[in-house]
């Protein structure tokens, strides 16, 4: 069958089998830990830090008139988070397709020694062929490259785009075929690599939101809306991260690298060079392997934040499909008095996902949570900023395949300086959206109601 079946045909038949084994599961996550051994510890250049320090530490960057809160919220994030959270990083914060793009590609042009990519599309147009030549002319210059893409998200790049990276001495590997025979047990199907990940050189990493891919060639102030939004000018967020924490990212990705076939010495030094301190921010990559372990670190993270939030909950999200749980959180902090604020897209290139994110706007508005939709170009960041204290930018959706079956990673910055940059962002993002009345949204068409209702009950799945 194998080597007569179309390719889109055996793709279908192995998610229609993944589907039909995973509906066999319970869609639940299991109960946030509690383990204060288990809470991550704070790394310096020195080591890991004492208790003491630690806090001496964090109170120095939070820079906050309630310390006893603030330090609880992170000592709750961190009690989650199984990744420690390294000192001495320089943090920069990305807008959209053309200033993330142009970034990695002068680290890429920078590189001496290698470059990892890990990126869910991987996509066969102007933006993609234009990285992959930059790729190959690198490598001519001796530098290793390798590429790790998915087979679902970049499904419509054809082998032969990733056969001329072949043949030009780049290493890819596909993580996941959609082909019965080369991943043979269906259920591993739903398992995909959704995150975004770029090491150059051991020192400097990327993570965020953005694919190669033309849907980035422009920014999102171009103001596109439904009509062309869909492929074009994504309003979305990334991060440059340049320091001691890079050498997390790299581990992700030499885990993944090896998991798909790839063969490397993750013993050789220069892919975990020693990195002198350059900033002063507090980084932690917090990740996910759904590779059959249903690891909730993030979902973890997330709530155990949210619930101990005392002041601000800003959230960007692009597929926004939390559990009861993670609702019933949001609008127990606005009990508390906390300000909660939502920014989700007002149209997307999934109709599905759209309408089962809809379907809990009538409970969270209900609970006070504000909400404001993004009208003019598609969003698809994923950010959260917390208290001022606590930032998150990733590949991460508040949905539950982002929970439970994708391979995720979000950083997570610690600190009062980045975390006013991320609010600052979110405040640009505010003046471009449209809030939603709970009065007028009851209003809204009941074919409306009806969709919202059938794709909640798909919700776990999309």
């Amino acid at each position: 069958m194998s080597r007569h079946c179309p390719n889109a045909l055996r793709a279908a038949l192995c998610l229609l089998a993944a589907l039909l084994c995973a509906a066999c599961a319970t869609p639940t996550i299991r109960p946030v830990a509690t383990d204060t051994k288990a809470i991550s510890p704070v790394i310096t250049r020195g080591g890991v830090l004492s208790d003491v320090n630690a806090e001496k530490l964090l109170q120095k960057r939070l820079d906050t008139h309630d310390d006893e809160h603030t330090l609880e919220l992170i000592e709750a994030f961190r009690n989650q988070a199984q990744a420690p959270l390294v000192a001495g990083n320089r943090v920069s914060l990305l807008i959209d397709g053309p200033q993330t793009l142009g970034a990695i590609r002068a680290a890429i042009e920078n590189a001496h020694r290698h470059v990892h990519i890990e990126t869910y599309i991987f996509a066969d147009d102007d933006v993609g062929r234009a990285f992959s030549d930059l790729l190959i002319a690198r490598r001519k210059d001796g530098i290793e490259v390798r590429v790790l893409y998915d087979a679902l998200g970049s499904r419509s790049t054809s082998a032969a785009f990733f056969d001329h990276l072949r043949e030009n001495g780049v290493e890819v590997r596909v993580f996941r075929p959609l082909d019965p025979v080369r991943t043979p047990l269906p259920w591993k199907i739903n398992n995909r690599d959704h995150r975004k990940i770029v090491v150059v050189d051991g020192h400097v990493a990327f993570t965020g939101g953005i694919n190669i891919s033309g849907a980035y060639a422009s920014a999102s102030t171009t103001n596109p809306g439904p009509q062309a939004g869909r492929d074009e000018a994504w309003r979305d967020t990334h991060v440059q991260i340049e320091g001691p924490v890079a050498a997390q990212f790299q581990s992700l990705f030499l885990a993944s690298w090896t998991r798909a076939g790839g063969v490397v010495d993750s013993r050789d030094p220069q892919y975990f060079p020693a990195i002198p301190p350059s900033g002063s921010e507090l980084v932690a990559a917090v990740a996910t392997d759904a590779d059959d372990k249903s690891e909730t670190r993030i979902y973890a993270t997330y709530l155990a934040a949210i619930r101990h939030a005392t002041r601000r909950i800003w959230l960007t999200n692009a597929y926004f499909a939390p559990n009861k749980p993670l609702r019933q959180a949001l609008t127990d902090a606005v009990k508390r008095g906390v300000d909660v604020r939502l920014i989700v897209p007002g149209f997307t290139d999934s109709g599905l996902i759209l309408y089962a994110s809809r379907s809990t706007f009538d409970e969270l508005l209900s609970g006070g949570v504000r909400i404001f939709e993004q009208p003019n170009a598609l969003l698809h960041a994923k950010t959260a900023v917390i208290d001022g204290a606590l930032s998150m930018v990733g590949s991460a959706n508040l949905d539950m395949r982002s929970f439970l079956h994708n391979n995720e990673v979000n950083a997570v910055v610690v600190g009062a300086d980045f975390a006013r940059r991320l609010e600052q962002t979110f405040e640009r993002d505010l003046k471009s959206t449209r809030e939603i009345d709970l009065r007028s949204w009851r209003k809204r068409p009941f074919m409306d109601k009806l969709k919202e209702f059938g794709s909640s009950l798909f919700s776990y799945w999309l």
